[in-house]
């Protein structure tokens, strides 16, 4: 993969990682996977090594694939301040993403790579800001009215889902200029792991704004490291390189306290497909049918939506012995996405 920076308003940019156009014209309705990260990543998450990367799948599949850096981390800039009462971080974190992010992306890659829609793949704190973005796509396609404030909520319509004043479309006037196939979510549920979260809670008592998990934390809950078999050496040998720090505002705002603003007032609003898979050994949230059930069945608009549990999974698939399953899925599903979306049957 190779580097990128894209200019947004405001002399912001977003920058990442993505692989290279193909010499030859793609097939009719070939989509873009535009991947996302968690808290604590970056782009290279993507691209952790040879072995665990899109890269090769991309290259094989003939699917271009772009990862890009979260608002605020590596040369990405961040949102910009401040963040109205009524909303909270991840919240426009996901309006920047629909009404900034997606369309200079799909104005700067779509000619060249020559594809005709978007699947966004999302993992961990990235859900979140995902499917507020789907939520505003939805909405926004079929051009209704402007969404109203989450105070106005109580009234919405599956047309009306929640947005702040703050990122609205008429602070970014190019909302509707890019078609979005499909999302793919993982490393998100419903309810935090209260053990996992003891533990780390000393840590995070203990630092500003934002701040960076010791390796030996991040490879033991992102990946299990106490559990031999579930990832290889040579991942653990890249945890320092992978590591970024992660704003307390994202941790905070990720609880299982704001699981009502994301089931209630953007999830049925959807209306996309939605693939969604949790980790069967995920050591940062409950895992279980109830909650697995719990996420999937509030995307009651989308178009298509398939969900399931990956027995022995660590939270980071991405970078775990799962990954080749998981990618060619992620892959396989995008394509279908594509299609589908090209043929008007999603």
């Amino acid at each position: 993969m190779e580097p990128f920076s894209l200019p947004l308003s405001e002399n912001a940019v977003i920058t990442g990682l993505r692989t290279p156009a193909f010499p030859d014209p793609l097939p009719k309705d070939t989509p873009l996977i535009v991947a996302i990260h968690g808290g604590g990543y970056s782009s290279g998450y993507y691209n952790a090594t040879p072995k665990y990367s899109a890269g090769p799948y991309s290259k094989f599949l003939r699917v271009p694939f772009l990862a890009l850096d979260r608002p605020g981390y590596k040369g990405s800039t961040a949102i910009p301040p401040p963040i109205p009462n009524e909303s909270t971080y991840l919240q426009e974190e996901g309006e920047y993403l629909h009404y900034e992010i997606l369309p200079a992306i799909w104005k700067a890659y779509s000619e060249e790579y020559g594809i005709s829609s978007i699947v966004v793949l999302a993992h961990s704190l990235s859900v979140p800001m995902t499917v507020v973005a789907a939520a505003s796509h939805s909405y926004n396609a079929r051009k209704t009215q402007p969404a109203q404030n989450k105070s106005t909520s109580s009234q919405m319509t599956p047309e009306q889902p929640a947005a702040s004043e703050h990122h609205s479309p008429s602070s970014f006037p190019k909302a509707q200029a890019y078609p979005l196939a499909g999302i793919i979510l993982s490393g998100y549920g419903t309810s935090i792991n209260h053990e996992t979260m003891s533990r780390m809670q000393p840590f995070l008592e203990h630092h500003g704004d934002r701040l960076k998990f010791p390796a030996e934390i991040k490879d033991d809950v992102m990946l299990n490291k106490s559990s031999p078999g579930v990832a290889d050496p040579e991942i653990f040998e890249k945890t320092e390189e992978l590591n970024t720090d992660v704003g307390l505002a994202e941790l905070v705002d990720s609880n299982e306290g704001t699981w009502g603003v994301w089931r209630h007032q953007y999830m049925p609003y959807v209306r996309c497909p939605v693939l969604y898979n949790l980790a069967g050994e995920d050591n940062l949230w409950a895992v279980n049918g109830e909650t697995l059930s719990a996420f999937a069945d509030s995307f009651v608009a989308s178009a298509r939506i398939e969900s399931g549990i990956v027995p022995g999974a660590a939270h980071c698939m991405e970078l775990s012995r799962f990954s080749k399953g998981w990618y060619a899925r992620v892959f396989g599903w995008a394509v279908e996405c594509g299609v589908g979306h090209g043929l008007g049957k999603s």
